[in-house]
């Protein structure tokens, strides 16, 4: 009887059970995706190829940016090379103005005090004579027989002049002294060597200017412009920063032409050297013998300031 109940039980389920869908398991890649072919890994001369790039570029960066620190330092230096100059320039503008101005001051006190002291001490100047009449306005003309009187003596020989009194005597300027050589004329060649060197420089070409100023000393060691041309060289070298070359060039014009305008000048270059190469002492010997040395030249106003400025910065 059970196995009777079994069967029936069997014979109902067996149509549902056939009815329901086939479950389909989702949980991978679909039926249709293909499977992914594997890729081939880079050979070893490849990746070797491309670490060397890498390493190219890197030391390329690197250059580059060294070049870039390098610019950005000499454009700092260049900047306050500049500056130095114009403040430089500037004390020169004004030291140059003071001056003149008062030696304009002198020479009106000079001269006012000139015509005093000649019109005190020399009673028998003669005054000032009116003009003559003019011949038309007179109603009669002179008669032609008439002659003309003779004229005046500057210095009458019967006239004693008096003794000058020793207030006279001090008042009497002193004679000028003799007027120093001319310096030897430059020839025009010589001059126009010069002048084309000078205006390179004056116009930033630099390089230019140093090997024209050095053609120039080598042409005419003893020319006019030597002293100049020597200076201004040691100026172009610190244009470009070659401070060993700027030294030598201004101990050069000391040295080959002690007499020349320009040594005052090349003593206070070498101490602005001195003080951009923090040599403080080395600075002040120069500064000091600008000073000592040529007190009435312009350099040695500009040397005073300059080591009043390194007393402040010391105290």
């Amino acid at each position: 009887m059970k196995k009777f109940s079994l069967a029936c039980l069997l014979t109902v389920a067996a149509p549902a059970y056939a009815e329901l869908p086939a479950v389909i398991d989702h949980s991978a890649y679909p039926p249709s995706a293909k499977p992914v072919s594997p890729v081939n890994a880079p050979s070893s001369t490849a990746l070797y190829d491309a670490l060397k790039r890498v390493d190219q570029l890197q030391a390329e960066v690197q250059q580059l940016t060294g070049k870039v620190d390098e610019l950005v330092y000499r454009n700092d230096e260049l900047k306050k090379q500049i500056k130095t100059m114009y403040s430089d320039f500037d004390e020169r503008v004004q030291s140059l103005e003071t001056k003149a101005s008062g030696t304009e001051e002198q020479a009106v006190a000079d001269g006012t005090a000139e015509v005093v002291n000649t019109e005190a001490n020399d009673p028998n100047a003669a005054a000032p004579t009116a003009p003559a009449p003019d011949a038309a306005a007179g109603d009669t003309a002179a008669p032609a027989d008439t002659p003309a009187p003779a004229a005046a003596p500057s210095e009458p020989a019967e006239v004693p002049q008096p003794m000058p009194t020793e207030a006279a005597a001090s008042a009497t300027p002193a004679p000028a002294p003799a007027p120093a050589p001319e310096m030897a004329a430059a020839s025009a060649t010589e001059k126009q060597v010069y002048q084309q060197a000078y205006n390179e420089l004056r116009n930033g070409h630099t390089d230019p200017s140093i090997e024209q100023f050095k053609s120039y000393l080598s042409t005419y060691p003893e020319g006019a412009y030597a002293n100049n041309a020597q200076y201004w060289l040691g100026e172009a070298y610190r244009v470009k920063q070659d401070n060993d070359a700027a030294r030598l060039a201004f101990n050069t014009v000391i040295n080959n032409y002690p007499n020349g305008s320009k040594v005052p000048d090349a003593l206070l270059k070498l101490g602005y050297l001195e003080i951009e190469l923090k040599n403080i002492s080395k600075a002040r010997e120069y500064l000091t013998r600008v000073t000592t040395d040529y007190p009435k030249s312009p350099a040695a106003q500009l040397a005073a300031k300059k080591l009043l400025k390194l007393d402040q910065a010391k105290n």
